[in-house]
């Protein structure tokens, strides 16, 4: 363990030391001469040099201790190398302290919650949410300790918030697991959405093969299906425009709100957006493409007919549709015994322990004292 000085120059405020001793060398107590009667006939003697003499002296040093601290406070002094061994274990949210401790036994360590900020667990702390970026948590803890440091986690069997790649960590972790169900766990599979179409007289040639995927999706639901004048029904279904027209501003709006649009080929598109593809057949055409402007929303790249899109031929085409429709969310569990941290990382400076709090604590007791000794010195110049 080593003394460092982050901010050196602030040892300069010593200087400041001289200001108590000058002003108590001005304020001292003086002396007036008295010429006396009797004393007149004496012999002239040589007056006694005067020695520099401090009144005071309590107060005299509590100053210049409240003026040393100010000074090292301003140097920001900080203690480097000191030894933190005790033990960690961090708890994933989903397993309780009761089965954390169950499985980790109760050593004298520090019980965290391996979640932001890494609160300590305790009966007045509630449990965070379960679903916590895991892999990033685990190199901020790892970070964040001295290296000698053990660290056991405890996390679920299964649980979510991991991402593709083994943690790698600059120490060998004591990796727990608690058998715990997953809670809220997702259906693999979306329920068909419903479609809505707005269509012009041309777009209305179209409707056979929306009508046949929508019987594919829902075996007895009707195609909701109007002219392009119409208004769209409230709900969460995908709206199709099936017209040479501009999409209506309401329709966009709707879209940025977070609907899924699909608008026909000869649906104009801004000069301004961007167009990316989306799907191709197994031959490679182009079927739909994806128009990157606030709102977001999808659009054929051909007529919908036989001849220029074979693809509505496929009894593959609902379901594929369905898949670019409703893309299904990136997985988020993993089975925990996989996911085990490696070791092998470089270990993380440790920063130095800054002395401020407890020299901010001594300059205001210095304050406090200061100001005592100094009224008392008052009240005894009135009495």
């Amino acid at each position: 363990m080593s003394l460092l000085w982050l901010f050196p120059a602030g040892l300069a405020a010593l200087a400041a030391l001289l200001l108590p001793l000058l002003i108590h060398l001005a304020r001292r107590d003086q002396q007036q001469l008295i010429d006396f009667a009797a004393l007149r006939w004496l012999s002239a003697k040589p007056r006694p040099r005067h020695r520099i003499r401090f009144d005071e002296w309590p107060l005299l040093l509590v100053r210049l201790l409240l003026l040393a601290a100010l000074a090292l406070l301003l140097a920001r002094p900080a203690l480097d190398g000191l030894r933190d061994t005790e033990p960690r274990i961090a708890v994933l949210p989903g397993v309780t302290p009761a089965q954390a401790r169950a499985v980790a036994g109760t050593p004298p360590s520090q019980w965290l919650w391996l979640a932001p900020g890494f609160p300590r667990i305790g009966q007045d702390v509630p449990m965070p949410d379960a679903r916590q970026p895991v892999a990033s948590l685990l190199r901020e803890l790892d970070a964040s300790l001295p290296p000698d440091v053990p660290l056991t986690v405890i996390v679920p069997s299964v649980s979510p918030g991991w991402d593709a790649q083994r943690p790698r960590l600059s120490r060998t972790v004591r990796w727990l697991q608690v058998d715990v169900p997953p809670a809220g766990t997702a259906s693999a599979t979306h329920k068909p959405p419903r479609l809505q179409v707005r269509h012009d007289a041309e777009g209305a040639l179209q409707l056979r093969y929306l009508r046949a995927v929508n019987q594919a999706w829902h075996a007895e639901a009707v195609l909701d299906s109007a002219g392009d004048d119409q208004a769209f029904t409230e709900g969460d279904a995908v709206r199709v425009w099936l017209s040479s027209k501009p999409v209506p501003a309401g329709l966009l709006a709707w879209a940025g709100n977070g609907g899924t649009l699909l608008v026909d080929a000869r649906t104009p598109v801004p000069p301004q957006a961007q167009r990316s593809p989306l799907w191709h057949d197994d031959a490679g055409n182009l079927l739909l493409e994806q128009v990157n402007q606030a709102p977001r929303w999808l659009r054929w790249n051909a007529h919908l007919a036989a001849a220029s899109m074979p693809a509505l031929l496929d009894a593959r085409f609902p379901s594929q549709l369905q898949a670019r429709l409703q893309p299904p969310p990136a997985p988020g569990r993993a089975d925990a015994t996989s996911l085990r941290p490696d070791s092998g990382a470089p270990a993380y400076p440790q920063p130095a322990r800054e002395l401020a709090p407890w020299l901010v604590l001594t300059v205001a007791l210095l304050f406090l004292l200061e100001r005592w000794l100094a009224s008392a010195r008052r009240r005894r110049g009135q009495a």
